[in-house]
């Protein structure tokens, strides 16, 4: 997988603590993160980042799957 092919409108899906999915479109993308509404994630390595709760690209209860992805492993 490679997040840096995610695009603005592409469907990916968060997985909280690697077991809880939600889906969630992409509303924007920059150099560095990946944008889902209120949700920032690494553009390297999908991890989530939350400042308040100390999350980064290397520490995260909380990493993006591109939903196809998830689809293609059921």
């Amino acid at each position: 997988m490679n997040f840096k092919q995610i695009k603005k409108g592409d469907v990916v899906t968060r997985l909280l603590a690697g077991a809880i999915p939600m889906q969630l479109k992409v509303s924007e993308v920059t150099e560095t993160e990946i944008i889902c509404g209120a949700w920032k994630f690494d553009r390297e390595t999908g991890a989530e980042i939350d400042e308040v709760l100390g999350w980064n690209k290397f520490e995260s209860g909380s990493i993006l799957k591109i939903a196809n992805d998830i689809e293609n492993k059921n």
